[in-house]
């Protein structure tokens, strides 16, 4: 399982590593690209635009030509028809000298002049007399006796010169207001004055003599006229220019369509977009595969680094670049190579120093017990000479003496030779309660108060005897540290309860407690707090506990007493009864 994380990790190294390099080439590729799309969109926006402006400046200059050339055909007529001589103008001079218009003249002149405004190429004409009243109007018939006084202040202060002005209009029948270019001239004799209004519409003609969509707006933002080429809705590069006038401020808006730019920065975005797109894959590509071949070295060492830190000394990392990862790769080797060199010297130092240690313990062990056992033999052969009578007495004491301290002997024997030759656990459903109360059989009636918690319906994954030894050595220990505090009573607290996945026994007492400093040797072969053991006991717990793939842990306050905490696998009834029944089925068969 640890080798399948390790490969796993160093799968995920390096393709972390290959993807930073791999996007590190990309983006080499990619950044050029975009950036001189990008100049190139900018330089064709500015070229497209200076376009614009100067389309936009042509426009302007047409629509000031155009109105400067229709005032000025305006004025002329003006001047021309604002004669003594003129036919109409002059009989109604004379009229005006001789009191004014019978009935007839004014039928007469209210036909006339329609006509003579058609003539003229006017869309305004207006005769005005010097009391402000309209006596014709071709423009607007109905006008004819109304007064305008305007006109006749305009003939006053600003004779012949064209000004912008509203005007009402009858067209078909129907009326509307229409923009005029108006100019006001007076003509005086010495019988009469009279004031000669002409004009002419700024409409969708005056429009359509532009080379760019345009339309005409009055005042407030009213829209009078458009062209034929209609006027855009989207926001196209345009300019407002002014017409010249008091009286009707207007302006004539013009627009430049730039789908022609639309289309050439589309144009310019798709194929930066496809040349993008392909050096991006090609970068992708040669980005991987360069990666790939720095990264695969590189994760070759990171997994020999793993296998060296599990233990595994015979790694190799095979690498043949000629680089530096090559030369790293050979000095990892030579490294490897070296430590497990070291490592050999240091675990055939580490056996010497271990059978020494061995040696020195059994040595000890031995000699504690070899010692009563001279002394009674010394003892008896003493007494076999100098009181024959005694003999008999002393020949019983003495042997008792001789045989404990053999029986002794054959103990320190066993529990060396069952730490050298631990057996492998045979697991097998064990009811917790069940065993642990077996345990607590061997101290019914002694000097010691036993207290049981238990959860309902425990069970592990355990080798019976093998449970069985620990819970004997732990609680032996319990009950010899409990009896050394003589001014309680001796308890001992067994528990055992479920813990999420794993079933916990705990066995506490109420002895000295443990201090700090054993606690951290407390599992430790040969390590003993006692006057008299070999140091087996928890080390053999220990590792029972662990081949049973659980924990064992040590708490407590010292001089409160200790608390030992096994944590073991919880049985699993169901895939667990299905594959002892498969193992019992493939014995029989």
């Amino acid at each position: 399982m640890g080798k399948v994380r390790a490969k796993r990790v160093s799968r995920q190294i390096r393709f972390t590593l290959a993807s930073k390099l791999t996007v590190a080439f990309a983006a080499v590729a990619v950044v050029p690209i975009v950036a001189v799309a990008g100049l190139a969109q900018r330089l064709i926006e500015q070229r497209y635009r200076g376009e614009f402006i100067r389309s936009l400046d042509a426009a302007q200059r047409d629509v000031v030509t155009e109105y400067d050339r229709a005032a000025g055909e305006v004025a002329a007529v003006a001047k021309r028809l604002a004669r003594a001589d003129d036919p109409v103008v002059g009989q109604l001079l004379l009229d005006l000298a001789k009191g004014g218009l019978d009935e007839e003249r004014e039928r007469s002149l209210l036909h006339r002049a329609p006509e003579q405004m058609r003539a003229a190429g006017l869309d305004f004409l207006q005769l005005v007399d010097d009391r402000a009243v309209v006596l014709a109007a071709g423009h607007y018939p109905g006008r004819a006796g109304q007064k305008d006084e305007a006109a006749v202040a305009r003939g006053r202060r600003h004779p012949g010169k064209p000004m912008l002005v509203m005007a009402r209009v009858v067209a078909g029948g129907q009326q509307r207001d229409a923009l005029m270019i108006e100019v006001a001239q007076r003509v005086e004799t010495d019988y009469a004055r009279l004031t000669v209004v002409t004009g002419r519409e700024v409409s969708s003609a005056f429009l359509e003599r532009l080379k760019l969509p345009a339309r005409l707006v009055g005042e407030g933002g009213k829209q009078l006229a458009v062209s034929s080429r209609g006027f855009p809705t989207r926001p196209y590069p345009r300019r407002a220019i002014e017409l010249p006038g008091a009286d009707a401020p207007a302006r004539v808006e013009v627009a430049v369509p730039d789908e022609e730019l639309d289309r050439a920065l589309s144009w310019i975005r798709a194929l930066a977009g496809a040349v993008t797109a392909g050096g991006l894959a090609l970068a992708l590509l040669l980005g991987f595969l360069v990666a790939r071949r720095i990264a695969r070295p590189l994760g070759a060492l990171a997994e020999g680094a793993r296998r060296v830190a599990a233990g595994d000394l015979d790694a190799v990392v095979d690498v043949h670049t000629r680089d530096e990862v090559g030369d790293l790769a050979r000095t990892f080797n030579a490294m490897i190579r070296e430590l497990g060199e070291a490592q050999g010297r240091l675990v055939h130092a580490e056996r010497v120093a271990a059978w020494r240690e061995i040696a020195q313990r059994i040595a000890h062990e031995i000699k504690n017990p070899l010692t009563p056992i001279q002394m009674a033999i010394e003892t008896l052969q003493r007494a076999r000479k100098a009181k024959p009578q005694l003999f008999e007495e002393i020949f019983d004491e003495s042997s008792r003496t001789i045989l404990e301290e053999v029986a002794r002997l054959k103990h320190i024997v066993a529990e060396f030779s069952a730490f050298a030759r631990m057996p492998e656990p045979q697991l097998q459903p064990v009811d917790v309660r069940e065993i642990v109360e077996g345990a607590l059989g061997l101290y019914a009636g002694a000097e010691v108060t036993i207290e049981r918690t238990f959860d309902a319906d425990l069970q592990v994954n355990a080798d019976r005897e093998q449970l069985q030894q620990v819970l004997r050595n732990l609680l032996e220990n319990a009950r010899d540290a409990a009896a050394e505090v003589t001014e309680r009573r001796a308890t001992i607290r067994v528990s055992a309860r479920r813990v999420g996945e794993r079933v916990e026994i705990a066995i506490a007492d109420s002895g000295p407690g443990i201090t700090a400093e054993a606690r951290a040797r407390l599992f430790t072969p040969y390590f003993t707090t006692k006057a008299h053991g070999t140091g087996l006991g928890l080390a053999i717990v220990h590792r029972i506990v662990t081949d049973h793939g659980g924990e064992i842990r040590v708490g407590g306050a010292e001089g409160e007493g200790a608390v030992f905490a096994l944590s073991l696998p919880s049985f699993d009834s169901g895939s667990q009864r299905t594959r002892l029944r498969t193992d019992g089925e493939g014995v029989s068969g």
